[in-house]
């Protein structure tokens, strides 16, 4: 293990604006994946429960849904001067494109939810179930694929920040 020694009497080399931009990048990206490896988790958490429990499933899938929503709003917010919405599903609608498909797809399988939460003993459409868990693997695809867009261009860009 290679240890590192601190300068001792010399000053810090000042850190270029672009190197600490790179380095702020790296580190929301990172958080970024992090917080979708969280919605892939709860996917996979709901996609096990799915014969067992579909009622648990179908709160793992909502949830996963929102975090991989979340992951976009947050970006988004970040170049925002004006932060969108809290209700992630009005933000996606505001961020249009794509993401407004997404909330619109959403309508039905919120509606669902709202369902179960007034109805301890109900059970999710099996058919709702099905779509949402399928949409939502399919959007947590997409939102990684985003993620990637995101990365260096070239490895060259983080061996030049280091």
């Amino acid at each position: 293990m290679t240890r590192t020694m601190s300068r001792r009497g010399g000053a810090a080399a000042p850190v270029d604006s672009g190197v600490r931009a790179l380095r702020l990048r790296l580190a929301r990206l990172d958080q970024d994946q992090a917080d979708l490896e969280r919605a892939r988790d709860l996917l996979r958490q709901g996609r096990s429960q799915l014969e067992d429990d579909p009622r648990g499933a179908y709160e793992l899938i909502h949830r996963a849904a929102l975090r991989g929503a979340g992951v976009l709003v947050s970006r988004a917010n970040r170049e925002r001067r004006r932060a969108l919405p809290l209700n992630v599903w009005t933000a996606l609608e505001r961020l249009g494109g794509q993401d407004a498909e997404r909330a619109e797809q959403l309508g039905p399988l919120v509606a669902e939810r709202m369902r179960l939460d007034r109805e301890r003993a109900a059970q999710p459409d099996p058919e709702l179930l099905r779509s949402h868990l399928e949409g939502t693997g399919a959007h947590l695809e997409r939102v990684a694929q985003r993620l990637l867009e995101d990365l260096p261009t070239h490895v060259t860009d983080l061996a030049a920040a280091g």
